[in-house]
């Protein structure tokens, strides 16, 4: 089908750019081989030529009629170069370079924004600790059970039962169907974690295949993770683009199987090509002799730090899931005591009031700002109402405090404004707004009933469901396996937990310096300067697939998070489509924003040094596999949901 041309200059200029952010990680990969100042010349000719065509390079005369800041892409680039070239071009240490980038990328955010250096310091701090209060716990309870699951034989014990039931040249088949069934549930840090003994064991056990068996495990995890519900991802993704969830898992994981089997032969084709022996993960990780068969732990006591989690996780998942779907936030005709009322009181409102606020919201057309100025006489008319009020409070932009100055803030409001707002579900979004709204009109508004049969359940279980604390029950139960199998006093025991614990320290610090390098670059403004450049623009077909997929791509690169690019990507491509349907399902719309998601992993990216530092790898070999391996799931859920696109559209 015919692409219009303004859209192909644009798409066009985004895949260079796209290119010009990748392209840095992979060369500085294959240069990892070269001497250190082969590396930096190449670094350096490689960004210089990036930097000089988006400055001075003039693709389409769009960018004439619109003046574009293209500050934000500089300092993005500056950033890869800088840590790229501390830690492959210097040797320097990971958790160093990183943190010196990321101070290096604020600084140059505070001079653009006039910022103070302390307070751009403070920033880089700020995003260290979030990241480590994110990962920490789970990380160090993850160094844990994999030391235990080890040394006690549990990894051997399930490892030995899977190799007999599946055979042993299925068995990295069999650790990719393992990733993609629990990355649904569970967050695939999480997954990854828990199923890295079980690589570690059956290369012990094999002799081979290390590498593959990493690459299986983060195929069937990753791709999950950005196209199945509920992982928050793919949920808010559907929510945004208004998908049903239950399309989104069925086409999620038409989308995402396909690509899993591809990922799966690149995962063989890079073993086979380069394989990378497995290396203690701590000084004394070999400490403790393998057990003889009939010495290993029983296979329920060996899976359970496995399956605990998952379950008590998963029970969390599916409840707080099931209770979300009630939708309890949203206003229905019974909770408004008087429509006439209501509609006088939107049709005398003035901007800076609550009720002015909904009026003014960008999410309505005037055909809805219309239908709540005026009375409703029938019960079709009620409904439409409250689905006008519905819809706009889930605007992000509801808050004002001069509109709300009369009104007393809500308890649960205040609560859910301090939380993430770039994250957050469409339906804690309304459950905000919507208490503000019960506060500012009693009289009209019935006060929403939020606590369900189904929402206490989802509370009840909030603890034991927390990755924290199930990865602690899971931690604890693997050390005892180990205390019994191996009949150690508890000194000897905590001997082995420091020793984990020292190493889980070390991939703790590197991956929060990661994710405030990553946050860095976030606050670089790389998404609103995309998001500028496609501004007005449309596109159909399958050119809106291939712009999804770019965009949410470009953002990956830029920010290091696949739950951000899909969020912010999703939210960018529903303003470009400005509500007209292409001539297939939005689904697919958002399974092309997953897989976009996937592309261009590295080292801003958490699950870069997860698979690094957990697996054994050094920082040049992860960007030669883990890299490749999304790239080729990223553009393998691409060509598989275009495909379906065609085939089985699924319209109207």
């Amino acid at each position: 089908m015919p692409f219009p041309a303004p859209f192909l200059a644009r798409f066009g200029l985004l895949l260079v750019l796209f290119g010009a952010f990748a392209s840095v990680p992979i060369q500085s990969a294959i240069a990892a081989e070269q001497s250190t100042s082969e590396q930096s010349s190449a670094l350096m000719n490689a960004s210089v030529s990036s930097i000089d065509f988006i400055v001075f390079g003039d693709v389409t005369p769009a960018l004439a009629d619109t003046p574009i800041d293209w500050w934000p892409a500089v300092f993005v680039l500056i950033g890869i170069i800088s840590v790229l070239t501390l830690i492959i071009g210097l040797k320097l240490n990971a958790f160093l370079a990183l943190i010196l980038s990321a101070i290096l990328v604020s600084i140059l955010v505070g001079f653009d924004t006039g910022a103070g250096m302390g307070e751009r310091m403070g920033a880089v701090v700020s995003a260290f600790g979030n990241s480590a209060a994110g990962v920490g716990i789970v990380i160090a309870m993850a160094a844990i059970i994999g030391k235990c699951m080890l040394d006690s034989g549990s990894a051997d014990r399930i490892v030995r039962t899977a190799v007999e039931m599946t055979g042993e040249k299925k068995a990295s088949l069999g650790l990719m169907i393992s990733g993609f069934i629990l990355a649904i549930p569970v967050f695939f840090d999480t997954v990854f974690y828990l199923l890295v003994p079980l690589a570690r064991s059956l290369h012990r056990r094999t002799g081979k295949n290390y590498l593959r068996y990493l690459m299986a495990i983060a195929t069937g995890g990753c791709i999950t993770h950005t196209l199945v519900p509920p992982t928050p991802g793919p949920l808010l993704v559907a929510a945004i683009l208004h998908v049903d969830i239950g399309m989104m898992m069925i086409i999620g994981a038409a989308v995402a199987i396909p690509s899993a089997i591809i990922g799966l032969l690149f995962s063989i084709y890079s073993d086979k090509k380069s394989p990378i022996p497995m290396r203690p993960l701590g000084a004394n990780d070999d400490r403790h002799q393998p057990l003889e068969e009939s010495k290993l732990p029983g296979l329920f006591a060996s899976l359970l730090p496995v399956i605990l989690p998952v379950v008590l996780i998963g029970a969390g998942t599916l409840a707080t899931t099931l209770a979300d779907r009630e939708d309890r936030a949203s206003v229905l005709t019974t909770d408004i005591e008087d429509f006439d009322l209501l509609a006088q009181r939107f049709a005398s409102a003035t901007e800076k009031s609550p009720a002015g606020r909904i009026l003014s919201s960008e999410l309505l057309n005037e055909k809805q700002r219309s239908r709540l100025t005026n009375a409703a006489k029938n019960d079709g008319e009620k409904e439409a109402v409250v689905a006008v009020i519905n819809e706009a409070l889930l605007d992000p932009e509801y808050y004002s405090q001069e509109a709300f100055a009369d009104v007393a803030m809500p308890d649960v409001t205040a609560q859910l404004m301090k939380a993430d707002q770039v994250r957050m579900k469409p339906v804690d979004r309304r459950r905000m707004n919507r208490a503000l709204l019960d506060a500012a009109y009693p009289e009209l508004i019935a006060a929403q009933r939020w606590e369900s049969p189904m929402r206490k359940t989802a509370n009840s279980l909030g603890l034991w469901s927390n990755p924290n604390f199930a990865l602690l029950l899971a931690a604890l139960a693997a050390m005892l396996t180990f205390k019994i199998v191996r009949s150690l006093s508890w000194r000897e025991l905590n001997v082995d937990v420091e020793e984990s614990l020292m190493s889980g320290g070390v991939i703790i610090l590197i991956t929060a310096a990661g994710g405030a390098f990553g946050a860095m670059l976030s606050q670089t403004g790389i998404g609103e300067t995309i998001q500028q450049y496609f501004s007005g623009q449309s596109a159909s077909g399958i050119a809106i697939l291939l712009l999804a997929w770019a965009v949410a791509a470009v953002l990956k690169v830029a920010q290091g998070s696949s739950t951000v690019a899909m969020i912010v990507g999703a939210g960018m491509i529903a303003a470009i489509m400005g509500g007209e349907e292409p001539p297939f399902n939005m689904v697919y719309v958002a399974t092309a924003v997953g897989s976009g998601s996937l592309m261009g992993s590295w080292m801003n990216d958490s699950g870069f040094w997860v698979f690094a530092k957990m697996g054994g790898l050094t920082e040049a070999e992860a960007l030669k596999t883990w890299t490749p391996l999304l790239a080729t799931l990223s553009v393998g859920g691409l060509i598989t949901t275009i495909i379906l696109s065609q085939i089985l559209p699924i319209a109207g």
